[in-house]
């Protein structure tokens, strides 16, 4: 496959917590306290325009945007672009699931999403692409680039989901593949050069006699639909029973086990990480600004935390607008800023 030939869409799920028509339908059902309903998992961010000038600026090569949405858009969104697909849930995650509050039935059935392309890139909206990008970056030859690194699944408190999350994944990665075949079959692949300073991680736990986690990086991640569409074939139950449930919850997955299954298929191209992240109300302005100018991406994670959601928004619409100040095609013309 020549490099021309691969023709990449993104998928980008996005929500409004403020809408009154979907807080009514959030609040006919009940979350428990093992599933994650917290207010952060729907804040809507206003910096979010900004995402689409970077990503017209540094990804013009893309070919269609599928916007995932409950049935809302931003008001600033021109949803006439050619490049834009609108993509209600009900379009294409399936009745049995609906209505859903968690990002983790959206992101197991992206697949599904009428006229995605074969090859793709799943960006959470606090994902943003900060500088210049070319296809090679995410697929080389259609097959997807990324970085196997292993890791150690940690927990520093009760109430902290997505360790309970990983260690499920792990449970079937080392269920389905044995560690040794994997590492011994695709070894160039997990002990690569490119992986700098990471290679001491694989290095140490190598010894291992399973996988004790996969070190994810907080990026745009690239995804053949094959590759859903086999690991539904394998463990449709488990994939069936998180897709059900209403909200995220511990006994889940996510899209993170595609991504593990093809690193054990060996089914990828090494690449060196690109990414940088930091968490809203932890991280000062200055030091966004400085990563936002270090590495490909970034990731400004919105969790759980004791700050102001409305001062923090402004002060990241106000950085961004010095990198990007000029309205891009995505946006309604004179939208207000």
């Amino acid at each position: 496959m020549k490099k021309t030939d691969v023709v990449i869409d993104i998928v980008i799920p996005w929500v409004d917590g403020e809408d009154s028509r979907w807080q009514e339908e959030h609040d006919r059902y009940a979350s428990t306290s093992r599933e994650d309903d917290h207010v952060s998992r729907y804040r809507r961010w206003d910096a979010f325009r900004y995402w689409f000038r970077m990503l017209e600026a540094n990804a013009p090569w893309v070919r269609t945007i599928h916007f995932v949405t409950w049935g809302h858009v931003p008001k600033w969104l021109n949803t006439n672009h050619p490049k834009l697909h609108i993509v209600n849930h009900r379009d294409f995650i399936p009745e049995r699931f609906l209505p859903t509050f968690s990002s983790h039935t959206i992101e197991l059935n992206m697949h599904r999403i009428p006229g995605l392309a074969d090859h793709f890139i799943y960006f959470n909206d606090d994902v943003y692409l900060t500088k210049k990008t070319s296809p090679e970056d995410f697929f080389h030859c259609g097959s997807p680039r990324d970085t196997a690194v292993m890791g150690i699944i940690k927990n520093d408190a009760v109430e902290n989901f997505m360790p309970y999350i990983m260690l499920n994944m792990m449970a079937i990665i080392n269920e389905k593949f044995s560690k040794k075949e994997v590492v011994g079959k695709h070894f160039l692949k997990w002990f690569h050069p490119r992986y700098g300073k990471y290679l001491l991680n694989n290095a140490y736990l190598l010894p291992w006699g399973c996988f004790t986690g996969i070190r994810n990086f907080h990026t745009g991640v690239p995804f053949e639909k094959t590759t859903l569409e086999e690991v539904w074939r394998e463990i449709p139950d488990i994939l069936e029973a998180t897709s059900l449930r209403k909200f995220r919850s511990r006994e889940d997955v996510n899209q993170y086990i595609f991504r593990y299954w093809r690193l054990m298929r060996g089914q990828f191209i090494p690449a060196k990480p690109n990414s940088d992240y930091v968490t809203i109300g932890k991280a000062d302005i200055g030091t966004i600004e400085r990563l936002l100018k270090a590495n490909t991406i970034l990731c400004i994670n919105d969790d759980p935390g004791d700050f102001d959601a409305r001062l923090e928004n402004q002060k990241l619409e106000e950085l961004f607008r010095k990198y990007y100040p000029d309205q891009c095609s995505f946006e309604i013309e004179d939208s207000e800023i």
